[in-house]
């Protein structure tokens, strides 16, 4: 009874809210964002009833741009970008000794394609002369309303159409499973766009309300109001009340909004709620423009979590709709389906489609439509077609391949376009007015090269600085195919950058993205940049100093001179408290990267950069003892720390920057350290004893006794081998141009019984792993030329499997424990001795 009850409850409270939805005064009209079958409902009641106001879901302050957004030049998909800074500190300001790091900052967008019911909305509703006007919260109030749970020092990109409260009710996802949906938007078009044009406007219009009204049920209400869902609501139900009040015509008031707000707004306006506070707020915290977007952007598969994915597909089914198609599933099922066969033969793929495999998707298709209740194939319906018909082989392989071209053809390639009156963000014209100066091509898309003198031209470096500006911004528009790397110390003989470049419609979308962080390439790259430095605590970077170095070369790259005055005294901070020989040695290795290449990156001005070196120069000196002790799971990156200090040293003999003979006494201590049994302490020697070795510190016969002492003095395996791999990382020549140590291996080695051997295989594959081919080869010859030989012969046999060779050393194996155990091992000695 009890439970009768409830759901008699429910039903009335249903029943009461789909009633409240149309009345002689206004109309609710609840939609999905981006549903082809809401836009066609919406077009056909805006038509009928000729409403006098339509108010859509927006912020109010879009209200201007709707002129824009219906001009006869602006071809969807588009979208409404806007940015909130916080330049009034309201939500975040450093702690005392705190960096800081800026305002807080924030962006959306609001999209818009041409079956976007918002969109339908206003332009049929400026067809009948209807007033239009967008209802939402600002913006940045939306952002202040719940300043706590904002985290000001990331950077937020969001939409404002998003449905998460859809797709995360219980309700519709154990509606999807009683359906046999696999998930959200596969029911939508169960129940929904499958067949659309069969139900009426009204009963339509109820059935999205009735879907969502359960949706709201699952939401509580102390997560609506945190997240600002109620707020905005109020905002729209408080300009709901005004229009109805001000409208004095006998045409209604249409409201187009999401279904999630539809369900609960007349119940709002009838409580006549206050409105919520509006921010004071200076100009320049604020920037909103119509701009381009794309369907790539618009997919909801690409993470656009308010999109109907596949937008192309919707694209089709809404001009279809339009144009009165009959049967307009099965028409664009046939489209797609002979698209994507033609494009597996025309670009000679392996799994190429012939008609009778179109013929059997198409047919596969229609039978899953008429199974499920649906007037024609879905989406869904389409995919499944394409899954048991086209692709032949496994879904891993095969599968992937062709879905990746089905996903690209669904999801489509167009991209929209606005009117000049529209007029440009500020970043997209530092962008036009840089691109100019730097003499680069943009009116077209078409990939094009430059190359630069970045020692000699400075108008080249400038251009240099330009383009690395949009790369750490992440603009679409240019990539370095060649030239010296200042910050990974990579082809710094090179002279010249050779850049590819390109512009897209997807550059100027992602120009304005990036103009939540400024108005101008430098002053977003600056703000970027202090992002950047702030977030490498986040990063387990926090006390690096060669993460730190490495923002200082990025700073100068891209021309930020001015502004690394922060960077140069946090690395100061952090060089002399860096805890590890690692990151101590790749941050003095960076600095003397930055000064040595001070010409063309400009860094004459940074005077502190010597004075670094020498700190971080000093610091690793300090550290290196530590070494004795290295963790294993470090000692690969110290290997290379300790290779890569040689280059210091060679500064420290060039000039008067760095004390040698620091480096050299550390060295000496840790090498008598004679910490054995530490695990790593072998093969930290063996690095000393080449650096040693290689700069004259130590003689032959020193190297040797070390040698030796190793490799027949250790019973682990390991360890033995340990000090060879050490040795080979910091002075790899010893491998081949040093006979005697050479032949001191040789003959350790052959002392080893074979389960000693097979024992340090592993550790002596390891410590020759660095070695050239070239280098392999003149160490093969060494040996060989030890026993007389000169041709090495046949070293690899391609013509013996790897089974093969595993069983004929287990025979060997055999055999010689038979003879053992027999005493004829005599035999072995005599056949080796003929």
């Amino acid at each position: 009874m009890a439970l009768d009850t409830a759901t008699e409850d429910v039903t009335l409270e249903l029943n009461r809210v789909l009633d409240s939805l149309q009345t002689p005064e206004c109309v609710y009209f609840p939609i999905r964002h981006h549903s082809p079958a809401c836009a066609w409902h919406v077009a056909k009641l805006i038509r009928e009833l000729r409403p006098a106001v339509i108010l859509v879901e927006g912020p109010a302050s879009f209200t201007p741009l709707i002129p824009t957004i219906l001009d006869s030049a602006t071809k969807p998909p588009i979208a409404i970008y806007t940015h909130f800074i916080d330049v009034n500190r309201e939500l975040y300001k450093p702690a005392e000794g705190e960096a800081d790091l800026g305002p807080a900052r924030f962006a959306a967008y609001y999209p818009f394609c041409d079956y976007s019911p918002e969109l339908i909305a206003m332009r049929v509703g400026a067809e009948v002369g209807a007033r239009l006007s967008f209802i939402d919260l600002d913006y940045a109030d939306q952002i202040l309303v719940h300043p706590s749970d904002k985290q000001p020092t990331k950077p937020r990109v969001e939409s404002l159409m998003e449905e998460t409260h859809l797709q995360r009710s219980h309700y519709l996802n154990a509606l999807a499973q009683r359906a046999g949906c696999r998930d959200f938007n596969e029911m939508w078009d169960h129940l929904f766009e499958a067949n659309s044009l069969l139900r009426s406007t009204e009963s339509f219009m109820r059935e999205v309300a009735g879907y969502c009204f359960f949706a709201r049920r699952d939401a509580s209400a102390e997560l609506l109001d945190a997240d600002g869902t109620v707020a905005r609501e109020q905002s729209m139900a408080v300009t709901i009340a005004e229009e109805l009040l001000a409208n004095q015509t006998d045409r209604p008031v249409l409201i187009v909004t999401g279904g999630f707000h539809t369900v609960t707004l007349p119940a709002m306006v009838e409580t006549k709620p206050k409105r919520v506070r509006k921010h004071v707020l200076s100009p320049d915290s604020i920037q909103q423009a119509v701009i381009r977007y794309s369907f790539e952007q618009l997919d909801a598969l690409n993470g656009y979590a308010a999109g109907m994915p596949s937008p192309d597909y919707y694209n089709r089914l809404w001009r279809s709709f339009s144009d009165g198609t009959v049967d307009p599933l099965r028409k664009i099922a046939t489209e797609v389906l002979v698209e994507i066969g033609s494009l597996t033969r025309r670009k000679d793929m392996q799994i190429a489609l012939s008609t009778a495999d179109e013929i059997a998707a198409l047919q596969q298709a229609q039978l899953l439509a008429s199974l499920r209740g649906h007037s024609g194939p879905t989406r869904e319906d389409l995919l499944d077609g394409v899954r048991s018909c086209f692709v032949k082989g496994s879904m891993d392989a095969e599968g992937t391949v062709l879905m990746s071209l089905v996903g690209h053809v669904l999801t489509g390639k167009e991209i929209g376009d606005v009117p000049a009156s529209a007029g440009v963000p500020p970043i997209v014209s530092s962008f036009r007015k840089e691109a100019g100066r730097a003499r680069l091509d943009i009116k077209d898309s078409v990939k094009k090269r430059v190359s630069l003198e970045i020692y000699r031209r400075e108008n080249h470096r400038r251009t240099s600085r330009f383009l690395h500006c949009l790369n750490f911004l992440q603009v679409p528009f240019a990539g370095m195919v060649a030239g010296p790397d200042f910050v990974r110390g990579t082809g710094l003989e090179r002279i010249h950058e050779h850049w590819q470049y390109a512009w897209s419609p997807m550059t100027e979308g992602a120009l304005v993205e990036a103009a939540v962080y400024g108005s101008t390439i430098e002053e977003a790259s600056t703000n970027r940049l202090r992002e950047a430095i702030g977030r490498l605590d986040e990063e387990g970077k926090g006390r690096s100093a060669n993460a730190a170095v490495s923002m200082l070369i990025l700073a100068c790259r891209m021309g930020l001179h001015r502004h690394t005055s922060q960077l140069l005294s946090l690395i100061a901070a952090r060089v002399v408290e860096e805890p590890s020989f690692v990151e101590a040695v790749g941050a003095g290795n960076q600095l003397l990267l930055l000064w040595q290449s001070r010409e063309p990156l400009e860094a004459h001005s940074l005077k502190e950069v010597p004075v670094l070196l020498r700190a971080a120069y000093q610091r690793s000196c300090y550290l290196l003892p530590g070494l004795a002790q290295c963790p294993e799971e470090e000692l690969s990156l110290t290997l290379d720390s300790l290779a890569s200090i040689r280059e210091l040293l060679v500064a420290a003999q060039a000039n008067d920057l760095l004390d040698e003979e620091l480096f050299w006494e550390a060295a000496g201590r840790l090498l008598a350290a004679q910490n054995h049994s530490h695990p790593s302490y072998g093969t930290i020697s063996g690095a000393i004893a080449g650096l040693m070795f290689s700069a004259g510190r130590i003689d032959q016969s020193r190297l040797d006794e070390l040698v030796v002492g190793y490799l027949r003095g250790i019973s682990d395996s390991q360890k033995r081998v340990g000090f060879l791999r050490g040795l080979l990382k910091t002075c790899r020549e010893a491998a081949w141009q040093n006979l005697q140590l050479v032949q001191s291996l040789d003959e350790i080695i052959t002392a080893w019984d074979e389960k000693e051997f097979i024992a340090a295989l592993p550790s002596l594959r390891l410590a020759l792993a660095d070695l050239t081919p070239r280098e392999t080869d003149k160490v093969a010859s060494r040996v060989a030329g030890l026993y007389g030989q000169v041709q090495l012969g046949e070293l690899v046999r391609y013509q013996i499997t790897e089974n093969e060779m595993e069983f004929n050393r287990r025979l060997t194996q055999l055999v010689l424990e038979t003879l053992s155990a027999d005493g004829l091992t005599h035999w072995i000695e005599l056949e080796g001795n003929e």
